[in-house]
């Protein structure tokens, strides 16, 4: 788990099925400092994140893949809340 900002959003003409109606987002990881740490990374929100909302995104593969109900889903990042 980390520490990003949301930077901006995803959109496919064509996805995974198990990603069909989520909403995606692309979260910059940040610093104790709020300085950009590394490449940006998809994860879905389930919050309602907006743009440049700070975040926590969690890893966790085999988690995203249950939020989704798909074991062949592709997710491995899923916004975990919303640091206030």
């Amino acid at each position: 788990m980390f520490v990003a900002r949301v930077v901006g959003h995803a959109v496919s003409s064509h996805c995974h099925p198990s990603l069909k109606g989520s909403k995606l987002m692309l979260c910059q990881a940040v610093d104790a400092d709020d300085k950009p740490v590394g490449a940006p990374c998809i994860a879905i929100d389930l919050f309602g994140a907006g743009l440049h909302s700070k975040v926590f995104v969690s890893t966790d593969g085999l988690g995203a893949r249950h939020l989704v109900h798909d074991d062949s889903s592709p997710i491995r990042n899923f916004i975990q809340g919303i640091v206030d």
